[in-house]
């Protein structure tokens, strides 16, 4: 849900990270292992913080931050560029912009409860910083049934299932 409140510097921060992004040259890349390393980090520590929370989310882009504080929102100007950015050709393939687009909102989702000191004091590494680089080094998604991904230009292949332990095929 949009929010007409400033953006705070760490949020800002992430935001301006989003902006750099090449999101039009995403999987069109050489094949780089560090984009699988990066892809079971992220889907590893989703899981983790989905059993830390005790959560019943059983979807790797379900957002973590709204089952801590289901209230959170963001800016609306940074709403405004998440709906910009999806209704753009700039990320392909389409079947899995929208899950971009998802994990972009996750993350700044998460990045505003830090903001607000919402997240528990623990151990876990933080949830959205592999999925990020990811994005950050040119990896493209692509996802079939809502639970089927392909990562771009490495053609790898996981499942997005919270519970099911096996990420990579």
């Amino acid at each position: 849900m949009p929010s007409n409140f400033p953006a705070s510097e760490d949020l800002n921060s992430a935001f301006v990270r989003l902006q750099a992004i090449q999101w039009d040259r995403l999987g069109m890349g050489e094949k780089d292992e560090r984009l699988t390393e990066l892809m079971v980090e992220f889907l590893s520590r989703v899981r983790q913080w989905a059993k830390f929370l005790q959560s019943e989310q059983r979807h790797i882009f379900q957002n973590l931050a709204i089952q801590i504080r289901p209230d959170i929102e963001l800016p609306c100007f940074i709403v405004q560029w998440l709906e910009d950015l999806k209704n753009s050709n700039r990320i392909r393939p389409w079947r899995g912009r929208s899950y971009v687009i998802q994990g972009l909102y996750n993350y700044l989702s998460w990045c505003r409860l830090k903001e607000i000191d919402a997240v528990s004091k623990n151990e876990l590494p933080e949830p959205y910083e592999p999925l990020i680089k990811f994005l950050e080094l040119g990896g493209g998604i692509y996802v079939e049934h809502s639970y089927f991904m392909d990562i771009y230009p490495n053609y790898v292949h996981f499942f997005l299932a919270v519970d099911n332990t096996n990420a990579a095929r």
